[in-house]
C-alpha cells in the first residue's frame, strides 16, 4: 500500500470511511465520534493545511490518519504521567476502511506515519482513544504504544469527555 498526504480527490472516500466508523461505534454503544466529528469540513480542512495522510490501494484510500504537531491543549494535564516531556506529534481521527479491518492496516499506518514523524525530526508520538475503544486500544498496544493515563479532552465537539492517552518513543537512526 501507498503512504501519502491525502487531496482532496479523497474527500469523498474518507467522509464515507469516517461515517463508517461513526455507525460501528454506535452500534457497538461506543460514545466516540457521536457529536459531530470528524465532519466532512473538518477531513478537508486537515486535507488543506497539510495534515491528513491515507494509504492507499489500488488508488483508493483504505486508512487515514491525521499528523498534528504538538503541543496538544488536551494532553497538558493528565491523570498519569507521559513517557517524556519531549516535542511530540499527536496522531488524530485513525480510521480504517471497514472492508480492510484485521488485515493489519492499522499497524501499517502506524508505522508510515512513524516513518514521516521521524522525517520531520520528532521522536515522540502521542495519541488519545476513548475508554470503550478496545479495538482501537489492542492496535495501539500491538505497536509499541504505552498507556500513560486519563486526559480530558479540552477543545471540538467531543471537550469534557475523557480519553486514554498513549506515547511511544520513536527509535533514534
Amino acid at each position: 500500500m501507498n503512504y501519502r498526504p491525502a487531496k482532496e480527490s479523497d474527500l469523498p472516500r474518507l467522509t464515507s470511511m469516517s461515517q463508517q466508523a461513526i455507525a460501528y461505534f454506535r452500534a457497538n454503544g461506543i460514545d466516540q465520534w457521536q457529536k459531530g466529528e470528524p465532519s466532512e469540513e473538518g477531513i478537508l480542512r486537515s486535507i488543506k493545511e497539510h495534515k491528513l495522510y491515507v494509504l492507499e490501494e489500488a488508488g483508493d484510500a483504505a486508512a487515514m490518519i491525521t499528523l498534528a504537531r504538538g503541543p496538544e491543549l488536551s494532553y497538558v494535564e493528565i491523570d498519569g504521567s507521559w513517557l517524556n516531556d519531549e516535542p511530540y506529534y499527536a496522531f488524530h481521527r485513525v480510521c480504517v476502511e471497514s472492508s480492510r479491518k484485521g488485515q493489519g492496516t492499522a499497524s501499517q499506518l502506524f508505522a508510515q506515519s512513524e516513518k514521516m514523524v521521524l522525517a520531520l525530526g520528532f521522536f515522540n508520538v502521542r495519541i488519545d482513544t476513548h475508554p470503550d475503544n478496545r479495538s482501537m486500544q489492542r492496535a495501539l498496544e500491538k505497536n509499541g504504544y504505552v498507556l500513560c493515563g486519563r486526559l480530558m479532552l479540552k477543545e471540538g465537539s467531543e471537550a469534557g469527555d475523557i480519553r486514554l492517552a498513549y506515547q511511544k518513543v520513536l527509535k533514534r537512526g
